[in-house]
Formats: structure tokens, C-alpha cells, sequence
């Protein structure tokens, strides 16, 4: 599976939720019929506040770890693509046969710009990235919405990344697996890949000065992007915060994390991951 983030600034003209309802509905639909994707999900930033909106979140604060000034202007939500490989990736932008038409399908040369609708829903480029991924626990979705958590977190300096790695993937995620109520854990590592040449046209923003420069402050913040699910919020205060799993969690963190915090997220699945092999033929 290759797999891609995209985090977007929504434009400055768009409310929060103008953004979400344009992100969701109108880009989505294009979004979802990339050629050959094999899993397309939408994060958009929750109107709840982890610490204003929920009772003993206090505990958020607690173990935050020098969360970086004003991240939330930086960014509103982040798109995940997943593809075969990154020839299926580079080439998902090519206009698709599935347009209904007087005579059958037909073209949809709207499927190669995707919507059209950059330069109205965002401010510049997307910030988009290839990541190193490692499933701790499969998402398990029922028919209703989770409490999805988000955890950004930076390495310290001097602490070798293949350690860095094996560590997180071993000690510290293990502490959150027999948790109650957790439906599912993946690790995302940012990867040095560039994905944004041959993706976005030579005159994007992100090619710029400018957009190299924001580009490039948003990712200091942090190198690992670990997804939490939990069949509800008590579920992750109650599990996640037990003063046991805590002490433990606090310990390894001082020792291992320059930056660590949280965020909501609300997602919206516009096409269901598929791992395995691909048939000949699917419909999304």
C-alpha cells in the first residue's frame, strides 16, 4: 500500500464549516474516483476543543508535550490516498470513464483536476507527504461515528530513527492495545519521498518561496502521526488516562518525544481501504 497525507488551509473566505461541507461534499466526489485509489478517507478538524469541550480533560494539557504556538492556524483537515504503488499514484489525476451519459459512460475529464475547486477551497497548496505505515490494530468501523484522536509527535534529535521507530511501534503502542473501546491504531511516519513533483503543476504555490517555507515550518512541528479510533470519548479518557497506563506513557515520552499533542478529527470514509490484492475489475 502507498500511502499519501495531504493537509490543507481552507481559504480564507470559507468558515471552518464552509471548508468541511465544501471538502466533503463537492471535492470528495471527485476525490474518491482518482484512477486505480484503493482507499481515500477525509480528517477535518472537530469543532470540539479536547480541552474546553469535555469533562477531565485537564489531563490533555497534562501530557502535551511542547505543543508548537498557533498549529491550528496552519492547518483544517488532511486527506489520505492510498494506492498500489506510486505509479498508480503520479497517474490517478488522468480523466476517468464512469460519467454517465445519453450513450453510457463516458469521460469525466473533471476526475483529472479534481473538482477544480483548489484556488476556492484552500489557501495554496496542500501539504502533501508519503508515510511509512504500521497497523497495531485494524480499524473495526461499525454503522455509527467514532471518536477519532489524532497525536502529532517529533522525535528528539538525538535519538537514532530506526530506535525511534522500533520503540514506538513496540513499548509504547502496546501500552494502548487492550484498552476498552479502542477500534483501531495505525502509525503514520512522515518519509523523506517527494510526492508533490509530477503530482501538482510547475506553477503551484507549494513550488514557491513562500510555500516551501510554510510547507516546511508545518512539518518542524512534528514527524509521526499516530490515529487512534475509540467506540467513544469515556472510552479514551477513562482507557487512555488510567494513572497506571499513564505513569508509563509519561515516562517514555520525556525520554523519547521532543514534541507530542492531540487533536480531534472527524472522518469521513469515501472509499474503504482495500490492502489486498486488487481484482480485475471494481466499481467505487
Amino acid at each position: 500500500m502507498f500511502k499519501v497525507f495531504g493537509f490543507v488551509k481552507k481559504n480564507n473566505n470559507l468558515s471552518h464549516d464552509e471548508y468541511r461541507t465544501g471538502h466533503v461534499g463537492y471535492h470528495n466526489s471527485f476525490g474518491r474516483r482518482l484512477k486505480n485509489i484503493r482507499g481515500y478517507i477525509l480528517n477535518v478538524r472537530s469543532n470540539r476543543d479536547l480541552i474546553d469541550d469535555y469533562k477531565n480533560s485537564e489531563i490533555i494539557r497534562e501530557i502535551s508535550l511542547n505543543e508548537p504556538k498557533n498549529f491550528d492556524t496552519q492547518w483544517n483537515g488532511f486527506g489520505q490516498l492510498m494506492f498500489d504503488d506510486y505509479h498508480d499514484y503520479i497517474n490517478a489525476k488522468q480523466a476517468t470513464l464512469d460519467k454517465a451519459g445519453p450513450r453510457g459512460l463516458e469521460l469525466d475529464h473533471m476526475v483529472a483536476k479534481v473538482g477544480d475547486d483548489f484556488n476556492h477551497l484552500y489557501s495554496g497548496s496542500p501539504f502533501q507527504f508519503n508515510v511509512d505505515e504500521t497497523i497495531i490494530s485494524p480499524v473495526m468501523r461499525p454503522e455509527k461515528k467514532l471518536f477519532k484522536i489524532i497525536q502529532f509527535i517529533k522525535k528528539k534529535n538525538e535519538l537514532d530513527p530506526l530506535l525511534y521507530s522500533s520503540y514506538l511501534k513496540g513499548k509504547y503502542c502496546s501500552i494502548f492495545a487492550d484498552i476498552k473501546g479502542l477500534k483501531g491504531l495505525i502509525i503514520n511516519h512522515r518519509t523523506s519521498l517527494d510526492v508533490m513533483t509530477n503530482f501538482f503543476k510547475a506553477d503551484a504555490e507549494c513550488f514557491s518561496k513562500k510555500g516551501i517555507k510554510r510547507r516546511e515550518k508545518f512539518y518542524d512541528c512534528w514527524d509521526t502521526i499516530i490515529e487512534y479510533w475509540f467506540l467513544n470519548p469515556d472510552n479514551f479518557f477513562k482507557g487512555r488516562f488510567e494513572k497506571k497506563l499513564l505513569s508509563n506513557i509519561i515516562i517514555f515520552e520525556d525520554k523519547y518525544f521532543a514534541k507530542s499533542f492531540y487533536r480531534e478529527v472527524d472522518e469521513t470514509l469515501a472509499v474503504i481501504p482495500k490492502r489486498n490484492i486488487a481484482p480485475e475489475f471494481y466499481h467505487r
